[in-house]
């Protein structure tokens, strides 16, 4: 995933307050900004797993230090290991 630019360099980018531009983005989106892109990166990640992708190497594409830092936020957001979902969306393809 690309980069993305810090929250002082959006606001300055916007002409707002850091602190603002906060509160709008979570009233637009219903989840302040680390937590979206964190939901972004799992469903992208869900996506190259989908692909055939391997756990760790879907994590270094999103943007996550390691596949126990994707395990973490995948678990809690889907509720199952990015493995275990592997393995269970190859199985429900070949019955």
């Amino acid at each position: 995933m690309t980069a993305f630019p810090g929250l002082a360099e959006l606001a300055a980018a916007t002409g707002s307050r850091p602190f603002a531009l906060l509160r709008a983005f979570k009233r637009a989106y219903g989840l302040p900004p680390h937590a979206w892109l964190t939901g972004e990166r799992v469903r992208t990640a869900r996506t190259l797993l989908d692909a055939g992708t391997a756990p760790a190497d879907a994590a270094a594409a999103v943007g996550f230090a390691d596949q126990s830092h994707l395990s973490r936020h995948f678990s809690r957001i889907l509720g199952v290991s990015p493995g275990a979902y592997q393995r269970e969306r190859r199985k429900a393809r070949t019955v």
